[in-house]
């Protein structure tokens, strides 16, 4: 009887997972651009080696505000050269995550890419149009955005998606730059 029982909870494991992989594998991913050729785009060459944020306490509370909702990872990947840092973030659309980057300088957002989309429905958030409303964008001290941003029709997660992950990037990058003016501690 145990075992009849195990096999039955195995074979039920079994058919969700597969019904999961079959609704992921329903999704297109496009990829526009590589990290490289955006980092590329912003810096030149060469390239800047990649650093690790850790995100905890006060700045982990202050990114999980801006989502919106918990942010799963520990740390968080960026690039700097000088004054400028970049972002490469996944955050949810509607079902699935699309990858962003996110170039941030002194006068706010200098660049903004969709990386990788992989939703069915409005990747129009990849187009010049829609990205470039972003240049120049900085975040205001209730975690918003200086300017409003112009939507796309039939892609209002897509676009609350990429503005979330705007002010998260500009947030860190407020972080980073906050990190550097301390004194160092003798």
């Amino acid at each position: 009887m145990k075992r009849r029982g195990i096999n039955l909870v195995m074979t039920a494991l079994w058919l969700v997972m597969s019904a999961q992989a079959l609704a992921i594998s329903g999704y297109d991913e496009t990829e526009f651009m590589t990290v490289d050729a955006f980092l590329s785009q912003v810096y030149g060459e060469p390239l800047p080696g990649m650093s690790l944020l850790p995100l905890r306490g006060n700045l982990r509370d202050q990114v999980e505000a801006a989502l919106g909702h918990r942010y799963r990872g520990l740390r968080l990947r960026y690039w700097r050269q000088g004054n400028v840092t970049t972002w490469v973030i996944d955050e949810k659309s509607k079902d699935m995550p699309m990858t962003l980057a996110v170039a941030v300088g002194p006068t706010g957002i200098t660049h903004l890419n969709v990386l990788v989309y992989r939703e069915p429905r409005g990747g129009e958030v990849h187009q010049a149009f829609f990205r470039q409303q972003f240049i120049g964008m900085t975040l205001q001290d209730d975690l918003s955005l200086s300017r409003e941003v112009d939507g796309v029709t039939g892609a209002t997660l897509s676009v609350d998606a990429v503005s979330r992950v705007a002010v998260m990037a500009l947030l860190l990058h407020q972080h980073v730059m906050a990190l550097q003016a301390e004194p160092a501690a003798d």
